[in-house]
């Protein structure tokens, strides 16, 4: 079998983006699983890079919580155990309700439309079943409802735990791991109604509807971890077990 050639080197300048992209696609997908060892030679050599723009993209990925940045000892992929999981999901729950029901206030014409074409992408990555795909649109799609929402320091924090959030997506939603593909399909639909929802009050401006949808969204997430959890997954997550599953319940 003959060896993976390494990705072109990117133009000058673009190093570090490049660097960056790419290692945060293999951390949020688990192809390098949490608590992985990061050794920037290594990366630099499979990346075609020199070690800086790998150094400035680890730096950069721990500032998301995604790596792990210890003094003399090199980098790790950032670990996941009950306590992140919970915590995430309790920020998810109050920054979701806040940027939504702000951007029902605060977002222009032009916000809207691209708020609406990415939900459109996003159900095209699904009937698809491109879910690499189908879960970065989905990040964008909520990203763009935090840029809507006029707040920076806000959409930062959002745009963080979304971050956080896809490396339990990309596990989440394989539809492997469902009961069965209808259960897959079930809730998949639900997301995509949600979604429709989530647009039609950020359009009528109907900022309490936008709250009670964005709140509504992050708990139908946490069911999702919840029952990937419950049915055994978690050892592909390395998920440490020290709380029981009702620490995700409010």
């Amino acid at each position: 079998m003959m060896a993976k050639r390494p990705p072109p080197p990117p133009g000058k300048g673009q190093g570090v983006e490049f660097a960056y992209t790419a290692l945060r696609r293999e951390i949020v997908s688990l192809t390098l699983r949490p608590g992985t060892p990061l050794d920037e030679a290594a990366l630099a050599a499979r990346l075609g890079l020199s070690r800086t723009p790998v150094h400035e993209a680890l730096v950069r990925l721990a500032s998301e919580s995604l790596v792990v940045l210890l003094p003399n000892r090199g980098a790790s992929v950032a670990s996941l155990n009950w306590d992140d999981l919970r915590e995430m999901f309790e920020a998810l729950d109050i920054n979701q309700r806040l940027v939504t029901r702000w951007a029902a206030l605060r977002r222009t014409d032009a916000q809207l439309a691209e708020i609406d074409a990415e939900r459109i992408a996003f159900e095209q990555h699904e009937a698809a079943g491109r879910v690499e795909e189908m879960n970065e649109s989905n990040w964008r799609f909520h990203a763009l409802i935090a840029t809507a929402c006029g707040n920076k320091l806000i959409e930062r924090n959002y745009l963080h735990l979304l971050t956080l959030a896809l490396r339990i997506a990309y596990l989440a939603y394989n539809v492997e791991h469902f009961a069965s593909k209808a259960a897959y399909q079930k809730h998949m639909n639900t997301i995509l109604t949600e979604h429709i929802a989530m647009v039609a009050a950020i359009r009528d401006r109907d900022a309490d509807k936008a709250d009670a949808l964005g709140r509504s969204h992050a708990d139908l997430g946490r069911q999702r971890i919840q029952d990937v959890m419950t049915r055994g997954v978690s050892s592909e997550l390395d998920i440490a077990l020290d709380h029981p599953v009702a620490v995700l319940k409010e």
